[in-house]
């Protein structure tokens, strides 16, 4: 019978946790995701590569990449290896956007900046994010539409500092998925969110871009999104009269 452990790969490591070896495995790979030693778009070495460095059997990699592939971080590319993945506006929109036609159709919407700026986080925006007292936020007003019918109307508010490159024009549409540019421009990858669905009444700007009555009756979303590390990195609020929000509890 023999035993398998993670080698260690620094001066402090300890003793091995009292959880499964894969879910160790699993924690490493995604540190280094994480660090940036392997990059959005980037190949993981080989199995048997990981397998040496780490002291562990084949069996333990797959397990722990398999649960990074279940949740969209790793994809498997038949004789090329396992990569890191990229967000793309087709992938993010499949994994993150929840709304949808009332016959049940997919959107596919095009944004439009409508305002940018920066400014000290409300009371609100600090505790969706965790910023201290000071913190300040980038504020986004967009609105999504398809075939140039508005549909949603957002407010999403980020970390100043950490999206100082984001680098939006204002007034400008935009086809691609924000999280693109977010993992792009600023090194962020979103990981997860966190949606609470209510139901709201138009303000003033809201049913302007709308097109609907002021006070009228719309969906809200607020979401908080994850990076990867685990930090509070965008609180979006999103309204709209005329879609649906659509999800899949497993």
């Amino acid at each position: 019978m023999t035993s398998e452990s993670i080698a260690p790969t620094n001066a402090r490591a300890t003793a091995i946790e009292a959880r499964p070896l894969y879910q160790q495995t699993r924690d490493l790979l995604l540190k280094r995701i994480i660090d940036g030693v392997w990059k959005p778009g980037g190949y993981l070495p080989s199995e048997q590569q990981l397998c040496g460095e780490l002291g562990v059997s084949i069996g333990t990699i797959r397990k722990a990449t398999e649960e990074l592939v279940i949740h969209g971080l790793l994809e498997r590319q038949h004789g090329r290896g396992t990569r890191v993945v990229p967000h793309s506006s087709a992938k993010s929109r499949f994994r993150f956007l929840r709304f949808v036609h009332g016959d049940g159709r997919p959107l596919d919407p095009v944004a439009h900046l409508l305002t940018q700026t920066v400014r000290a986080a409300s009371a609100e925006e600090r505790r969706q994010l965790d910023l201290d007292p000071n913190g300040k936020v980038l504020a986004l007003t967009r609105i999504r539409s398809e075939k140039d019918q508005p549909l949603v109307y957002e407010r999403l508010a980020l970390p100043a500092q950490t999206f100082a490159a984001l680098g939006l024009e204002t007034g400008e549409d935009i086809v691609e998925e924000v999280y693109v540019f977010y993992q792009e421009r600023c090194g962020v990858t979103i990981m997860r969110t966190m949606d609470e669905v209510g139901l709201a009444m138009a303000d003033a700007l809201m049913a302007q871009h709308l097109g609907i009555a002021m006070g009228a009756p719309v969906l809200e979303v607020r979401r908080v999104a994850y990076a990867l590390d685990g930090r509070r990195v965008e609180y979006r609020e999103s309204f709209t009269a005329h879609l649906k929000y659509k999800t899949a509890l497993e």
